[in-house]
């Protein structure tokens, strides 16, 4: 039977969730999203008009409905109320998001999202719904967001303030805990079975490692590469071959498990989890193959390799004997090129935890970009900026390939090795290193390393001194080298 399916999500998602400057309105957003999403929630919000879209896969913010449709019918009726339905449900949870619907219809939800509503997305032919705007210009503004106009005063923890809507609900929300079961958070908690992480950036910082500072916030920015490519390409072998199915239904939410997956092994396998038995990575944004969270300084780079490392592994395992049937249809049908499991690459920013995580935010998401960019999303990359010690400029490094820092088994490669070693030399001579090399050049840098006896340390970054022009042993330049060591784990 053909169905109709509508899908609806919220636009700039990681931005809404960070227009209040505390954790707890983060928090907040972030529950009621994922309370407002749930398949029994929007069950009841739509009664017979649609069922749930048991082919999508499971994401915070994104809402997938069917409507069986027998052929000649006209759909746009019942699409329209069905639309009005949700968005009303939505706007009434996230009074500040915005949300968009598109739909489309066809035999396969995996046919329709590849050639009809992902085209759709990318033409901006969706039916949107915005915040309304301020009727009375003169309105206070919101004391907590100062985006919206105030509509009345609520308690704070610390005095009472003027809110808008949307910071009215997050501050209910707080005090209820609505629903902290079903949010990013509450899910990775449960999962792991650990205490629940602290209540604001401060105290989150503050469980790093002595030698960190305890002061400064990693914001890790994750996105999926040529997941579309994939999605597209089981999409055309399926029109190509009705008798093609390897479980279509499921892939989609095989993914999506994949990366709660991932998110969880990284965060067992962090120092801080061990040491304190709690929660040290608070989770803003999971659906699908995105991801946004924040945790201590000294524990991204552990965090982010291993999800990238555990991301790829797992969307391997789920996709080999996919891949394996569609790149052998592929070669006999069309002479196309083989695929390869998808990845994921991530966007770091570290940063003061008074720093808003706005501005975090959009740093991580330019940092992401570069990332993919700089590879083609062929491969799993990471590109960082460090705004405490270099500002809020564009990196002058390059991204780095996954590959470069872990091998295909799972092992520290060279350069990974070599970064551990300059991570142990001391923070001051490390300065005083990049200093010099901004000032003088690798050179000087050498020079300084080799009075001190750090030359070691140093070399492995290094270009052949006969030959300047050959990139170092490593493939990682000195400069990026000593800003990836900053944040470096020594053991």
């Amino acid at each position: 039977m053909s169905h109709v399916y509508v899908d609806f999500g919220a636009v700039r998602i990681q931005q809404y969730l960070t227009r209040t400057a505390g954790l707890r309105g983060h928090r907040a957003a972030s529950n009621t999203l994922a309370w407002a999403t749930t398949d029994d929630v929007i069950r009841e919000v739509v009664n017979d008009l649609a069922e749930i879209n048991t082919d999508a896969g499971e994401a915070d913010g994104v809402v997938s409905l069917r409507i069986p449709v027998e052929a000649g019918t006209d759909t746009a009726e019942l699409i329209r109320r069905l639309q009005d339905s949700v968005f009303a449900h939505l706007r009434t949870a996230l009074p500040g998001a915005e949300f968009h619907s598109m739909w489309g219809e066809g035999d396969s939800y995996l046919t329709v999202y590849a050639q009809v509503l992902e085209p759709k997305v990318r033409r901006g032919e969706v039916r949107r719904d915005l915040p309304p705007t301020a009727e009375f210009p003169l309105a206070v503004p919101c004391r907590m967001c100062h985006t919206d106009p105030a509509v009345g005063t609520e308690p704070l923890p610390d005095e009472p303030k003027a809110l808008c809507l949307d910071c009215s609900m997050r501050n209910v929300s707080r005090r209820q805990i609505m629903a902290d079961d079903h949010s990013p958070e509450g899910r990775l908690r449960s999962a792991l079975g650990l205490k629940p992480a602290p209540n604001d950036f401060a105290e989150l910082a503050a469980l790093g490692g002595a030698q960190s500072g305890r002061n400064h916030l990693a914001t890790v920015s994750v996105d999926g590469n040529a997941f579309g490519v994939f999605f597209k390409a089981l999409a055309e072998e399926a029109d190509a071959d009705a008798n093609a199915q390897w479980g279509k239904a499921a892939i989609s939410r095989s993914l999506s498990e994949a990366t709660r997956t991932a998110l969880a092994n990284a965060t067992l396998e962090l120092p801080l989890t061990t040491e304190h038995e709690r929660l040290c990575v608070v989770p803003h944004v999971v659906g699908g193959d995105d991801v946004l969270v924040s945790l201590p300084a000294d524990q991204a780079w552990a965090f982010t390799l291993t999800f990238l490392r555990e991301f790829g592994r797992l969307v391997h395992e789920k996709t080999a004997a996919i891949l394996d049937e569609l790149n052998a249809s592929r070669a006999k049908r069309a002479g196309l090129p083989a695929l390869r499991a998808p990845t994921a690459s991530a966007g770091v920013v570290f940063a003061h935890a008074r720093y808003p995580l706005n501005l975090l935010v959009e740093s991580a998401g330019r940092c992401l970009s570069e990332a993919k960019k700089e590879f083609g999303g062929r491969q799993a990359s990471v590109q960082w900026l460090d705004i405490t010690a270099d500002g809020t400029d564009a990196p002058k490094h390059k991204p780095l390939a996954l590959s470069a820092l872990w091998d295909a088994g799972g092992m520290e490669t060279r350069a990974a090795a070599a970064l551990s070693g300059l991570a142990k030399v001391g923070a001051s001579h490390r300065a005083r290193l990049t200093e010099a090399l901004r000032g003088s050049g690798p050179l000087t840098a050498a020079a300084i390393a080799h009075r001190v006896g750090h030359l070691d340390a140093v070399q492995p970054f290094l270009s052949p001194f006969d030959q300047p022009e050959q990139p170092p042993e490593t493939g990682i330049e000195l400069g990026a080298a000593l800003g990836l060591a900053r944040w470096w784990p020594c053991a």
